[in-house]
C-alpha cells in the first residue's frame, strides 16, 4: 500500500533545492524521473502526457534533447508516438526505447541522404508534412497487434 501511496504523491519535478534543473543535475536522474512520470500518466490514461514523457526520455538518453536539427526532433517525436500508439500499449522498456531511437535515427539519416541525392528538387520547408505521411516498418510483435488496448 505504501508503494501505491508513493506513486500517487510522486512529484512532477525532480526533487532539488531549485525548481529548475541546474548544470549539476544528473542526466540519468532527469530521464529516470520522466520515465516514471510517463508510466504514471499511462496508468492514469493520460495518453498525451505519457507520450511526451516517453519521447523526452529517449531524446535525453540519446543525448539529443538540445539537438539543433529541428527536422530530426520533429521526425523522432512523430514516429516514436506512432510506434507507441501502434503497439496499442503506451509503454516501452528502456532497451526497447533505445532500440527504436536508434532505428529512427538510421531511418532519418537514410531519408535525408536520399532527399539530398534525389534528382527531383525537394523543398525542406515541407518536411513536417512529408514526415506525417511516412509509414515505417516498426518491429511490433504479432501478439501486440491484437485489437485490445492497454495503457501503462
Amino acid at each position: 500500500m505504501d508503494e501505491i501511496r508513493n506513486d500517487i504523491n510522486y512529484p512532477l519535478t525532480v526533487p532539488t533545492s531549485s525548481p529548475f534543473f541546474t548544470a549539476d543535475s544528473e542526466i540519468e536522474q532527469v530521464w529516470k524521473h520522466f520515465y516514471h512520470l510517463g508510466q504514471l500518466f499511462a496508468e492514469s490514461k493520460d495518453m498525451v502526457r505519457s507520450l511526451n514523457c516517453f519521447i523526452d526520455v529517449f531524446l535525453i538518453r540519446g543525448k539529443e534533447m538540445q539537438s539543433e536539427d529541428k527536422d530530426w526532433l520533429d521526425f523522432f517525436r512523430r514516429q516514436f508516438a506512432i510506434y507507441l500508439m501502434g503497439k496499442k500499449r503506451i509503454f516501452c522498456s528502456l532497451c526497447e526505447g533505445d532500440m527504436i531511437h536508434d532505428f529512427l535515427k538510421m531511418e532519418y539519416e537514410e531519408i535525408k541522404e536520399e532527399l539530398e541525392q534525389s534528382e527531383i528538387p525537394f523543398h525542406t520547408e515541407n518536411l513536417a508534412a512529408w514526415f506525417d505521411s511516412l509509414e515505417l516498418d516498426f518491429p511490433w510483435l504479432a501478439a501486440e497487434c491484437e485489437s485490445n488496448w492497454s495503457v501503462g
